[in-house]
């Protein structure tokens, strides 16, 4: 897993979400929040449920401890 983009950590009722956002994306625009801008126009990185990391679809276990360990990192939207 490559972090080129900004990434954000979103709280959500199906676990925390790491979004990829693209610059131009994250400009404020009036009514929207970072974290709902990231949501919308952000790709998905990473899901963490009950306990661990998995890849979008949350079909895959993230095992990898530098990926988890940058994941853990990301700033909150």
């Amino acid at each position: 897993m490559v972090f080129i983009d900004s990434t954000f950590l979103v709280n959500t009722d199906h676990g925390r979400i790491v979004y990829s956002v693209q610059p131009h994306q994250l400009i404020d625009r009036p009514g929207s929040t970072l974290r709902e801008r990231a949501m919308m126009y952000g790709e998905q990185l990473a899901v963490f449920n009950q306990g661990q990391w998995y890849k979008p679809g949350m079909r895959e276990e993230i095992t990898d401890r530098r990926t988890i360990a940058l994941l853990e990192r990301v700033p909150a939207a």
